[in-house]
C-alpha cells in the first residue's frame, strides 16, 4: 500500500514535469483566475462588512438633549417618552463626561485644549428593533423623536443606509455571478491541462487498464496533479488578497478590521483546489469512459 501511494504521488509530479511549458502556462493562467477571484472575494467581503451595521447591534439612532433639559427629571421624562414610543430594542444613555471621552478617543485632545468647559450634550443611543434597518425607517424614527421638546437633534446614518438599500443586493448578486463565471473559467483551464496530459500519457493509461488497474488507481495521479495545479495557481491570489488588505487598512481603517484576511485566503485556496479537483475527476472519468478498452 505504501509503495502504491508513493507510485501515485511520483506519477503526479512526473506528469507536471513531463510538459513543463504546459504546467507553467496552466499555473500562470490559474494564477490570473485566482487573482480575479481575490478581487471578487475582497469586494464581496467589503460589501458585506459595510452592510453589517444595519443588521447588527451597531444599527442605531442618536438623540441629543437640549442643554436646558439635562437635569435628572427631564432626562428621566425623555427616557420614558422614548420607551412609550416603541420600536427600539434598547437604549443607552451617554452623559456629558462620556461624550467627552468618546470625542477624545475619535478626534484627540487638540480640538479641546482651548475650551474651559465641556460643550458636548448628553444623548441617548437607540437601537431599533427592525432588522435590517432601512434609510426610510431611520428617517421616520428621527421625525417621531424630534417632536419631543427635550430633543435638540437626532442623527442616523440615513445616507449610508440609502446607498445600501439601493446597491447592496445588485452588487452582491453581480459579485456572486462573476465568482461563478471565474470558477467556471478555472475549471476549463484545469480541464484542458489535464486532458492534454491524458493524451500525452494515453499509452500508459491503457497499459494500466490492461493490467487490471482500477479506475480509482488510474484517476488518483491526475487528481493529485490537478490539485497541485489549483493549489499552486491559488498562491498569486493569496498575495493579491494580502495587498488589498493592506490597502484597505490604509484607505478604509473603519471597515478593514471586519474583513477576515485568513478566512478569505483559505476560501480562495479552497475554491481553486476544489474546482481543480472537480474538473480533474470529471475530465479523467470522461476520458476513461470514452477511450476503448
Amino acid at each position: 500500500m505504501r509503495h502504491q501511494l508513493g507510485f501515485l504521488i511520483s506519477e503526479a509530479f512526473r506528469g507536471l514535469r513531463a510538459d513543463r511549458f504546459l504546467s507553467i502556462t496552466s499555473i500562470m493562467t490559474i494564477g490570473i483566475c485566482s487573482a480575479a477571484l481575490a478581487f471578487l472575494l475582497f469586494g464581496l467581503s467589503l460589501i458585506f462588512s459595510l452592510d453589517a451595521p444595519r443588521s447588527g447591534p451597531g444599527a442605531s439612532v442618536r438623540v441629543f438633549v437640549r442643554p436646558e433639559s439635562e437635569d435628572s427629571a427631564s432626562l428621566e421624562g425623555l427616557r420614558q417618552k422614548i420607551s412609550r414610543l416603541g420600536g427600539f430594542d434598547s437604549m443607552l444613555f451617554v452623559g456629558k463626561d462620556d461624550a467627552l471621552m468618546e470625542f477624545r478617543h475619535d478626534f484627540g485632545d487638540e480640538m479641546l485644549q482651548y475650551l474651559d468647559h465641556n460643550p458636548l450634550p448628553s444623548s441617548f443611543v437607540l437601537y431599533p428593533s427592525e432588522k435590517p434597518l432601512s434609510a426610510l425607517r431611520v428617517r421616520a424614527l428621527r421625525e417621531r423623536l424630534r417632536i419631543f421638546p427635550e430633543v435638540e437633534e437626532t442623527t442616523g446614518d440615513a445616507l449610508h443606509l440609502q446607498w445600501l438599500d439601493r446597491w447592496s443586493f445588485p452588487l452582491k448578486s453581480a459579485g456572486l455571478l462573476l465568482l461563478c463565471l471565474v470558477s467556471g473559467a478555472l475549471a476549463l483551464i484545469v480541464n484542458n491541462a489535464i486532458k492534454l496530459n491524458l493524451y500525452t500519457r494515453r499509452t500508459l493509461v491503457e497499459n494500466m487498464k490492461y493490467c487490471g488497474a482500477s479506475q480509482s488507481f488510474i484517476l488518483t495521479p491526475f487528481v493529485l496533479e490537478g490539485f497541485l495545479l489549483g493549489l499552486t495557481g491559488g498562491l498569486p491570489g493569496v498575495a493579491i488578497l494580502y495587498f488589498l488588505s493592506r490597502m484597505g487598512n490604509f484607505l478604509l481603517p473603519a471597515s478593514s478590521p471586519r474583513i477576515p484576511l485568513l478566512g478569505l485566503s483559505l476560501a480562495l485556496t479552497g475554491i481553486t483546489a476544489a474546482v481543480a479537483l472537480f474538473s480533474t475527476m470529471r475530465t479523467v472519468r470522461s476520458f476513461l469512459v470514452t477511450r476503448p478498452e
